[in-house]
């Protein structure tokens, strides 16, 4: 959740749900966090996830370790061509950065699932096939014509 004050935007852990606009002050029981010290963190975060240091990290940003640091600190906030590269060299999608939710796939589960879908799908068909068989039989006993072509 954001909350947007006269000075400054903040992220809460809080369990509410909406974006709320206050003039300037918060709940005591609200932990607040500026969006630039939310974004550093995770950028820390998915670095050492990476296995990568602050020196090497900026090398590959082509920024210096100073500001790669002052980034992670939360004290600057990147730029958006930055973020992007950032996300981009820590194989992240940029909401990840800003404390979006990652979401691990089953590759087994879900090729699993495709197969009972795909097996229903063609039960499904059989069925659709032997109804449109029944009803051309029918059509073809009321009016002693030939089967439809497209049925067979």
């Amino acid at each position: 959740m954001y909350y947007l004050t006269r000075n400054n935007y903040y992220h809460t852990a809080s369990l509410r749900n909406e974006l709320c606009i206050d003039n300037g002050t918060m709940d005591e029981n609200t932990e607040k966090e500026s969006i630039p010290k939310l974004f550093g963190k995770n950028v820390q975060k998915f670095r050492k996830k990476a296995g990568l240091t602050q020196e090497q990290l900026s090398i590959k940003l082509q920024i210096s370790q100073k500001h790669l640091s002052i980034i992670e600190t939360g004290t600057q906030f990147a730029s958006a061509q930055l973020i992007g590269k950032i996300a981009e060299v820590l194989n992240v999608s940029p909401a990840l950065l800003f404390g979006g939710y990652e979401h691990e796939v089953n590759y087994e589960q879900a090729n699993a699932t495709a197969y009972l879908l795909e097996q229903f799908i063609q039960s499904q068909l059989k069925t659709v096939h032997l109804r449109l068989n029944n009803i051309e039989a029918k059509l073809n006993q009321l009016t002693n014509t030939e089967p439809f072509p497209y049925l067979k």
